[in-house]
């Protein structure tokens, strides 16, 4: 077998039926010591980021796991639901004992997508080599790719699907609907201690970040659903990779293409699921394939609202009235509309030109209630989890801009 079908195949190893399909969240948070300050990643004299995981982990039972960012950030990975009040409930649980945690370490939880004072100059980088190597490759392949791995935090989502055809009509939908998003939880108001004003900062981070693996699958010429499965597994194939798992299963250094490296594997028997997953993850476009859908783009919301992108993406995503609503309106999209609305998703100016001739505003208020519609429709009372949120943002602005509306400069 091919590493191309191999590759297809892991894709397909976790497809649920219609009636299992489970829905995730990874949720990824800033740390600052009570000075102010971002606390230390690694093991020292000071109360570090690596002390926290230990601890969290301890305490966390069976409410999915903790790991840690390059930068020391704190990412909590919960266990998959059906429903998002479930995973609300799931999630409520993971704050209460990180609240404790932040307490009893006297630590301060930054809810922004970008740490507001730190540089990336100030942050050591956690110790392992899987991110050291990621950083001396994304100094090749873009501008702002220390910042991203020391300074951003998200919230991603995870969905199962059900066939390779549910795969293509998610993440092409989710593809084109990145800038939305990127409005819609736009939550980084500061950067230097300075305010960012328009600029959608983190998602101009990411788009700077490695122009080979990052940004939308748009760029990298997947652009219709159809096949895009297929074309998705040859763009990977295709670039460099960052590291390659060695035996046993230890991280090396690689120079050679993703494809590559798992041709090798292949040649001499030694390629298994671990190999093909460590590929994939070396993926970061807004949209990505693992054997499960992954939708990042979103900020780190404010507290509180950190299940308004997992619902906001659920509407959109899960219903399947909603997605082909969606999907005919999308396919009438030609290249310049595309195009139109990624440079669009790079400001908050919400006046600008979007694709047929309608603004950006016209096409955020429509998938905002697209998703809502979506999740009244799965009948789960769902739709408590995003309809404050977006009707916050549509009234006053991305909370980016709301705060620094009510603080002009940071306040530590």
């Amino acid at each position: 077998m091919s590493i191309h079908r191999r590759t297809r195949s892991f894709i397909f190893s976790n497809l649920a039926s219609p009636d299992n399909r489970l829905i995730g969240m990874e949720e990824e948070c800033i740390l600052h010591n009570v000075d102010g300050k971002r606390i230390p990643v690694n093991l020292g004299e000071e109360f570090s980021a690596t002390d926290l995981l230990h601890i969290m982990n301890d305490k966390i039972g069976s409410n999915g796991e903790y790991s840690l960012e390059p930068g020391g950030q704190l990412e909590w990975s919960s266990p998959p639901f059906l429903s998002l009040n479930d995973l609300q409930l799931s999630m409520e649980a993971h704050h209460a004992l990180l609240s404790d945690v932040i307490l009893d370490n006297n630590l301060n939880l930054i809810d922004y997508g970008l740490d507001p004072i730190t540089t990336p100059g100030e942050i050591n980088l956690i110790d392992n080599k899987k991110y050291q190597l990621m950083d001396k490759s994304m100094e090749k392949n873009g501008s702002m790719g220390k910042w991203m791995m020391r300074n951003t935090a998200s919230i991603q989502v995870s969905f199962d699907a059900i066939s390779e055809r549910d795969i293509e009509e998610m993440v092409f939908v989710a593809d084109c609907l990145h800038p939305i998003a990127a409005y819609l939880f736009a939550n980084s108001p500061y950067q230097n201690g300075r305010p960012t004003d328009l600029k959608n900062i983190r998602n101009i981070i990411w788009e700077n970040t490695d122009q080979y693996r990052c940004k939308s699958l748009f760029d990298h010429g997947i652009d219709m659903p159809k096949g895009l499965v297929d074309n998705y597994v040859e763009y990977m194939l295709k670039v460099q990779s960052i590291f390659k798992l060695g035996s046993p299963g230890e991280v090396e250094s690689s120079d050679k293409s993703l494809g590559e490296v798992l041709q090798g594997l292949h040649d001499t028997e030694c390629l298994n699921d671990k190999n093909i997953q460590a590929a994939l993850h070396q993926i970061f476009t807004n949209v990505r394939l693992k054997n499960l859908v992954e939708v990042r783009g979103a900020d780190r919301t404010p507290r509180g609202y950190e299940m308004a992108p997992v619902a906001f993406w659920t509407g959109l995503l899960m219903e399947s009235m909603t997605r082909t609503n969606a999907l005919k309106v999308l396919m009438t999209w030609n290249k310049n509309d595309r195009k139109l609305f990624n440079k669009a998703g790079l400001s908050l100016d919400k006046s600008q030109p979007g694709p047929k001739g309608k603004t950006y505003e016209e096409w955020i208020k429509w998938g905002g209630e697209l998703a809502l519609n979506g999740l009244k429709r799965r009948g789960l009372k769902e739709e408590v989890l995003f309809d404050k949120f977006f009707n916050s943002v549509i009234s006053l602005g991305p909370f980016s801009l709301q705060v620094q509306e009510n603080e002009p400069t940071y306040n530590t």
